[in-house]
């Protein structure tokens, strides 16, 4: 019956995964604190007052209904004395993107459609560098009262101040910005409600923060104003105050009293739960630390492509897009836009890098492609991957059928398989994840994820048990060595240990003589017992003593063998008690090999334990610094690529060659770098990983050095590299024929020639004349053309076979290296000293390992 232990622990893990998401909610329910959701809408709603009752201030004058919101009151030490400043910046970047028809638009006075051609449907993705802002230098540092900012544990007690997260301090870095388009929105006039998640990189510092901000986007400007909302600002409800003109303010001011309206009646009537519809937060994170709150403007650029296509053009482009027809269209150009980012409560100031600041190879904002773009590459990079794949799955198959013998399989490293396995299993787990969480791209990723899963679970976890089931007699043969060094050992240890008790108990026995005195006689010394004698011996008369004087010492009666059982009193400490140690009785070493022998169901659930855990160690260094990260993903690629290390060992180990095709390594060693290719190299790749030449060329230098390995294990030599005594002891097939025959591995019917070429003019004997037997009959040598080379016989394809044979009194080290070396390759000599072809006989113990001319066996390759 199949072992289906393995079946266990990924069943168990996913069980425990699925039951237990509950318990936590519930737990985090119980535990939460702050204010309830009736004194949330109070204070939103006052918010809101604030909002509909506010005027247009250039200069942010925090005085009337504005001093209600959220982090504008006065008693705040926030630097609003920049805005200005920030506002300026913002509109010199509009000004820059769409020259004066922007400056016009921005006070309400353009007509018309923008001349700029700029997309209107933004969502996707952008990135690039940024640094810190020239204006930072006129920013005083805010000067917070930490105590009002302290966080409250599970319990609502607060604990001790520390650094605000998200407080960028490094002068640049990187910034990515994911732009959400929100469904059944509010529009006033061009602007609509939009979310964007902004992840920025402090190169300096190695922190990476993930942020939500919540706001606007203008879509005629192509200009969008977002900000943070937090306990300590509601930029939500301020956000009309950052807008760039009094028009903009109060197109801004509408739209976020119908929107901020529609909210509240979904928390009043209890149809949202959520505290803070406007969160910050990524993820689901209640009890963390403050954080620095963000003010972000985008400003939408036009491409050189942009340019050539004109807004018709790109209109119908970004139509057919959205709601593809099949209508042929360009291809769609990268969005383009600059950044700015202002944080009031920690006092800084960011940009994107980029013209007419810096040359556009330092850096070009930030640019990227629109989702529908981006898709679209994910299916076609998907879909090419499936061959690559289909690859990796027909060369296992090939491989498969040539290892179709347990002697070609014993030569197989379990491990190498193993670790490819491990490798295709990581890509499967990939795959799958990625298609439960990414609904339009399922259909590509699950056909990628069911051809990897196939080269996983089926057919490379089917190779894994046809090594581990031939190779198991290798295995039990050490397990059995083991088991037989241990119990010499203990016996070894017994006997010592016996040794020395019978020491000690002379040793005792001879101190109670001396102490006992030449009257007395130890019981041990003076008592005589006969096997035949079982009767008391009389006591002994003894002399009355004399009066007034002395008495006389008792006479001891001697210990008498009454045959009864002696009783022992043991005390409870058991002090001055020897154990007695006798000879274990036999112990059955075929029992206790058979114990520690392992079972492939555990080998099973191993690798698939592995297998999880790099995979949660692979998201778990997500969030750790950037360089340990990378450092971390460097080390993981070149572990997984290792995969023919194990075989190399094994070869050595063996002294074996050739035990996998060529095709196949040289195959999966290619295929198997394509999707670090992907990564490292490929600069539109989907994830958006950064461009690292320098590691791809330590993958691929690594990877070919084991392939050369394995080759010139093939040609020189499976030990070339190591010294004799680094290995244990095994056969050469190939070893150097000396005409001497000092070695004995001279092969046979050599001598048989040599002595007929020399004594041709002696009459010739009867007994000579004789048929050689069937062991000496197919290997007689006759005299080749050239010197220093012998002709054999081949028995199984028939065939002349010249090798080169070492002239006697030559050097020792002659034929081992240069031509002959090359040469030693086209023949085999087996134990018995039977001489073949290489591939004869390699085909010939791919079936059978005995000789084919005395049926010996013969030692596997």
């Amino acid at each position: 019956m199949a072992d289906r232990r393995g079946v266990l622990l990924p069943l168990i893990f996913f069980t425990w995964i699925f039951f237990n998401q509950s318990q936590v909610n519930n737990s985090r329910s119980q535990f939460r604190t702050g204010p309830s959701i009736d004194d949330v809408v109070a204070g939103e709603q006052r918010q809101l007052w604030a909002v509909g009752n506010s005027t247009w201030s250039a200069d942010l004058h925090r005085e009337g209904p504005v001093s209600n919101i959220t982090g504008l009151e006065n008693e705040r030490a926030y630097a609003w004395d920049a805005l200005p400043a920030v506002r300026a910046r913002a509109q010199e970047q509009l000004e820059y993107a769409l020259g004066d028809w922007g400056k016009a638009a921005l006070s309400g006075q353009a007509s018309g459609r923008n001349p700029i051609p700029l997309y209107s449907n933004i969502t996707g993705y952008v990135l690039g560098k940024w640094k810190r802002s020239p204006l930072q230098e006129t920013v005083a540092i805010p000067q917070l009262n930490l105590t009002e900012y302290m966080p409250k544990d599970l319990f609502g007690n607060p604990e001790h101040a520390r650094h605000f997260e998200r407080n960028i301090t490094g002068d640049h870095g990187e910034a990515t910005i994911r732009f959400k388009q929100y469904e059944d929105t509010y529009m006033e006039d061009s602007t609509t409600e939009m979310g964007v998640n902004l992840i920025i990189t402090d190169d300096q510092t190695y922190d990476e923060w993930e942020v939500q901000l919540h706001g606007t986007y203008d879509i005629r400007l192509g200009h969008g104003l977002f900000a943070t909302t937090s306990d300590k600002l509601g930029g939500i409800f301020a956000l009309p105050h950052f807008a760039l003109s009094e028009h903009t303010f109060e197109t801004t001011r509408t739209l976020l009293n119908k929107s901020i309206a529609h909210e509240l009646r979904r928390q009043i009537i209890r149809e949202s739960d959520q505290l803070n519809p406007w969160t910050s937060k990524v993820g689901d994170n209640d009890f963390v630390w403050p954080r620095c709150d963000l003010i972000l403007y985008l400003q939408q650029m036009a491409t050189a492509t942009n340019m050539q296509y004109g807004s018709s053009v790109l209109r119908s482009l970004e139509r057919e897009l959205r709601f593809p027809t099949g209508a042929k269209v360009p291809s769609a150009p990268e969005m383009h836009f600059s950044m700015l980012i202002f944080s009031p409560d920690c006092g800084f100031i960011l940009e994107s890098q980029g013209p007419p600041d810096a040359f556009a190879q330092d850096g070009d904002h930030l640019v990227g492609p629109k989702v529908e773009v981006r898709f679209a590459h994910s299916r076609n990079h998907l879909l090419a991957y499936i061959p690559v794949l289909f690859s990796q799955l027909f060369l296992l198959m090939r491989q498969m059928r040539e290892a179709s013998t347990p002697s070609t399989r014993s030569r197989i490293s379990f491990y190498t398989a193993v670790m490819l396995i491990i490798g295709d299993g990581y890509i499967t787990m990939a795959l799958i994840v990625a298609a439960t969480s990414i609904p339009g791209l399922l259909i590509p990723l699950a056909g990628a994820g069911f051809v990897a899963f196939l080269n996983t679970a089926l057919f490379g976890m089917t190779f894994v048990k046809y090594v581990w089931e031939v190779q198991e007699p290798e295995r039990e043969r050490i397990v059995r060595a083991e088991v037989e060094d241990e119990l010499q050992r203990e016996q070894r240890l017994l006997e010592i240990l016996n040794r020395i008790r019978a020491e000690r108990r002379a040793r005792e026995q001879a101190a109670a003589t001396t102490a006992a005195g030449p009257d007395q006689t130890p019981a041990s010394t003076t008592v005589e017992t006969t096997t035949n004698s079982a009767v008391p011996v009389p006591p002994q008369t003894t002399d009355q003593p004399i009066p007034g004087g002395f008495p006389e010492r008792p006479v001891v009666q001697p210990p008498v063998d009454t045959g009864a059982t002696p009783v022992f009193f043991m005390p409870s400490d058991q002090e001055g008690l020897l154990p007695v140690t006798e000879a274990p009785p036999p112990r059955n070493i075929d029992a206790i090999v058979a114990s520690r022998m392992p079972t492939y169901g555990t080998v099973y659930a191993k690798t698939y334990a592995i297998l999880v855990a790099i995979v949660f160690l692979t998201l778990f260094s997500l969030s750790w610094p950037a360089p340990i990260r990378r450092g971390f993903l460097g080390f993981l690629s070149i572990c997984t690529s290792s995969y023919w290390i194990p075989q190399i060992v094994r070869n050595v180990q063996r002294n074996c060659r050739h035990a996998l095709q060529w095709e196949f390594v040289l195959g999966q060693s290619m295929l198997r770098l394509v999707p670090f290719w992907y990564l490292y190299v490929y600069k539109h790749n989907v994830i958006f990983a950064e461009q690292d030449y320098y590691s791809m060329a330590i993958l691929l230098l690594w990877i070919w050095t084991q392939v050369v390995l394995l080759g010139s294990q093939e040609i020189i030599g499976p030990r070339w590299f190591v010294k004799a005594s680094w290995a244990p002891e095994a056969y050469d097939y190939h070893p150097i024929l000396r005409e001497d025959e000092e070695g004995g591995n001279m092969p046979i019917g050599f001598s048989e020639a040599a002595g007929v070429a020399n004594d041709a003019s002696l009459p010739a004997s009867p007994i000579d004349e004789r048929t050689p037997s069937l062991a000496r009959r197919a290997s007689i040598a006759k005299e080749a053309k050239e010197k220093g080379k012998r002709i054999f016989d081949c028995a199984i394809c028939m065939q002349d076979l010249e090798v080169p044979v070492v002239e006697a009194g030559a050097p020792r080290d002659s034929g081992g290296i240069g031509a002959n070396l090359l040469a030693r390759r086209t023949y085999m000599v087996t134990p018995c000293r039977h001489i073949f072809h290489t591939g004869c006989l390699e085909g010939w113990m791919k079936f059978r390992l005995q000789c084919p001319i005395c049926r010996e066996t013969l030692p596997s390759l």
